[in-house]
């Protein structure tokens, strides 16, 4: 009988150290691996209504650091150097630089220093995350000395060796969006939260964040963490009516630092007409 308990424990005992290895596996590969394994999406967008002076025409679009939970200093610059191999023609950032903390000087510095070695053919834009709402003069100010153009409900015509632009228009209240899209142009919309395209009408295409992909996917099912603002759009494409909707998975961590089977991402889109 003494022998019989004496099995049972160590089962018991083997059982638990597996448990706690899996468990130790898992945070390793949650808060380390996975948040800094991000890869380039490359993705063709295809629409007749583009001008065909523009077929070739590269868009990267990046979004989601919140930089000092899972996102730091050589993060940064990984993404910078990504971004840059890109050669993009317009770079476009979809909100949420900063989270939760108050960000020292120290890092603003940082972050201006690495977001203006950013390389743009023509511009780099930028749109209002939720979190960056929370200590906006210090994004307005990071952009500015960044060389971004902050859209916020405003519009910048693009013109690339064709009297015809695009228009790329920054929207966070929507009740604009009628004033800002131009009829006859090609429109690209930026937003942070693609829930909001409910209340966007004649947008071409519409570029979003917020959503980090789901977070947390499930292989076969796709992400599980749906946050208000992405709680019906949330994955990387929909075709909403006749709009094309890209979502960036994001480049950091938001709420919890964890991310599972769902790697941080730039996306790049190359625009064609036929």
């Amino acid at each position: 009988m003494v022998f019989m308990k004496q099995g049972i424990m160590a089962k018991l005992v083997k059982i638990f150290l597996i448990l706690i290895i899996i468990i130790f596996v898992f945070f390793l590969y949650g808060h380390y691996i996975n948040p800094s394994s991000f890869k380039v999406n490359e993705m063709p967008i295809i629409d007749k209504n583009l001008n065909s002076d523009y077929n070739g025409f590269k868009i990267a679009h990046f979004s989601d650091i919140h930089y000092g939970r899972t996102t730091f200093q050589n993060d940064l610059k990984k993404v910078v150097k990504e971004l840059n191999n890109l050669k993009a023609d317009i770079v476009v950032f979809t909100g949420d630089l900063f989270d939760n903390q108050k960000i020292k000087d120290d890092d603003k510095k940082l972050m201006i220093d690495n977001l203006n070695n950013i390389e743009a053919k023509l511009f780099k834009f930028a749109v209002i995350g939720d979190y960056d709402k929370k200590y906006i003069d210090d994004y307005i100010n990071i952009l500015e000395q960044s060389n971004f153009i902050l859209l916020d409900n405003k519009a910048k015509m693009v013109y690339d060796n064709s009297s015809k632009p695009l228009n790329v228009v920054g929207i966070s209240d929507t009740s604009m969006s009628n004033d800002l899209l131009v009829k006859d142009c090609f429109n690209i919309v930026l937003i942070h939260e693609p829930d909001k395209i409910k209340d966007i009408k004649n947008a071409n295409l519409v570029l979003a964040g917020h959503s980090l992909g789901g977070q947390f996917k499930i292989p076969f099912i796709g992400g599980i963490r749906k946050i208000k603002g992405a709680e019906k759009y949330f994955d990387s494409f929909y075709q909403v009516n006749n709009t094309k909707l890209y979502i960036s998975n994001g480049i950091g961590t938001q709420d919890m630092s964890f991310r599972f089977f769902n790697s941080p991402s730039i996306n790049l889109y190359r625009l064609y007409n036929y």
